[in-house]
């Protein structure tokens, strides 16, 4: 099982599955919901929940998840009344593609569509207070009203408007909205600009904050004034060349996924390598790691199997040792800070005035994605998923087996946690190796019940085994 490190900076989480008792949820998939809208000329909430409460999430704090202003009278006839309503849950299919679409990193998260499908407004974080929700929904409103909105303005584009202070303001609309900018909308716009535009800073910044992909003609152009662009990179602050060079990256590998181009998503790998040109071995991980993202992406299994097995093995398996002693003292110390703050959350429960708040007061609680942050400090983390990732391509190469099986063997003897456990036996029964299968399965709801963490996953996964139906 792919593990995935959640970082809870307020609470451990917020409220999520409350509203559903009260707020009229479409069943249907979002494809048919958006399709009703346009009929009903209705608006579209969306909110895409947070991961499941943990088994051993102290019940201050469970009672504080499930408290949440969006399930206040007034929010809930709002929403029935005037809008189509649709809850995402974490992980699912539906969620991932609108968390890719969108650039979500925080859960909960609201999105308000217009009835021709056009994302308006968005909101993360949970707020106690229902007079929030109300401020979210008069500023839907007022989106709705602005001759400039995003529906607007995808409209005037499509009649064909190409004036380059319309076509900025459709791309920073985008941009504030976490939505792609296509790379036919960006071209647009610096075909639309005069030569001389690009020998201003603040022009040639604008165009690379909305990440031009490598090789495209808005690309091109921030290099026509190569004084202007070297003076950028050398006063702009790191993280915000970092976030340029990462918007670039994301967008290049987004256009090659689509377009199956393996060039052009060697472009994209070959310049995150470059990006870390005083690092030498996280350049070459940056490389591999957008590459395996491609290969999976194109269901391109063959490469990635290949490439997986070579990255994984180099970059996590044979770690020296004094790195993995380091590694392992980290996280030792991580999870020790985690139940600090844990405790620290649970006498804070309860008393508002104590809990962290936006600027007008309003407690909000929301929970971020956080990357792993180097190779070894989460390695075992990695080498768990590298595992899992090999047993999700449905291989029955037994040489490919074998070495993801070595690489879960090895996070299990090094932190025997239940969600490793259940790695090792779902490899083991697709070697064919069914007692061996059933034991590591059977250790993996033993340890989730000391953990005290949920076991019906692993349970239910042990049933399988046991009837050979996994």
């Amino acid at each position: 099982m792919k593990h995935l490190l959640l970082l809870y900076p307020t609470f451990f989480c917020a409220a999520q599955v409350a509203c559903a008792q009260s707020i009229r949820f479409e069943k249907d998939s979002l494809a048919q919901v958006f399709a009703k809208a346009r009929q009903q000329n209705k608006p579209v909430f969306v909110l895409l929940a947070m991961p499941p409460a943990p088994a051993n999430l102290p019940d201050a704090l469970k009672k504080s998840r499930n408290t949440s202003g969006l399930n206040t009278p007034a929010v809930v006839s709002a929403l029935n009344k005037g809008f189509l309503s649709r809850e995402l849950a974490f992980g699912s299919r539906e969620s991932a593609a609108l968390v890719q679409q969108y650039k979500v990193s925080q859960w909960p998260t609201y999105l308000y569509f217009n009835p021709d499908g056009s994302l308006l407004y968005r909101r993360s974080g949970n707020a106690n207070a229902g007079q929030r929700y109300l401020q979210d929904l008069e500023a839907f409103q007022q989106a709705q009203a602005d001759p400039a909105n995003l529906s607007r303005l995808q409209e005037e584009f499509e009649k064909g408007n190409r004036s380059p202070e319309f076509l900025r303001r459709y791309v920073a609309k985008r941009r504030q909205l976490g939505q792609l900018v296509e790379t036919t909308l960006l071209e647009a716009y610096v075909e639309a600009l005069p030569v001389k535009a690009l020998d201003q800073g603040a022009e040639v910044l604008f165009i690379l904050e909305n990440g031009p992909v490598l090789g495209s003609k808005a690309q091109q152009l921030t290099r026509l004034n190569m004084k202007v662009y070297d003076s950028l990179y050398r006063t702009l602050p790191l993280a915000q060349r970092v976030a340029i060079n990462r918007t670039i990256i994301t967008n290049t590998m987004a256009q090659a996924i689509a377009t199956k181009d393996r060039a052009l998503a060697t472009k994209a790998a070959d310049f995150s390598r470059a990006s870390w040109n005083t690092n030498h071995q996280r350049g070459m991980a940056a490389y591999e790691s957008n590459m395996l993202q491609f290969y999976r992406s194109t269901k391109d299994t063959a490469a990635y199997l290949r490439s997986a097995v070579s990255f994984y093995e180099r970059t996590y398996y044979n770690l020296p040792a004094d790195s993995v002693k380091k590694a392992l003292a980290v996280m030792q110390a991580s999870r020790q800070e985690q139940a600090a703050n844990r405790q620290r959350l649970v006498q804070a429960a309860g008393k508002p005035p104590r809990m962290p708040s936006d600027s007008s007061g309003r407690v909000t609680t929301m929970a971020r994605a956080v990357g792993t942050g180097g190779a070894s400090a989460f390695f075992l983390q990695e080498l768990n998923n590298g595992a899992w990732s090999i047993y999700q391509t449905g291989t029955r190469n037994s040489q490919y087996l074998l070495r993801a099986m070595q690489w879960s063997k090895r996070t299990v003897d090094l932190d025997p946690t239940s969600h490793h456990y259940d790695t090792l036996a779902h490899l083991l029964y697709r070697l064919r190796l069914f007692s061996e299968a059933e034991a590591m399965q059977r250790q993996a709801v033993a340890v989730a019940r000391r953990e005290k963490a949920a076991t019906g996953m692993y349970e239910q996964e042990l049933q399988k085994i046991q009837k050979r139906t996994l």
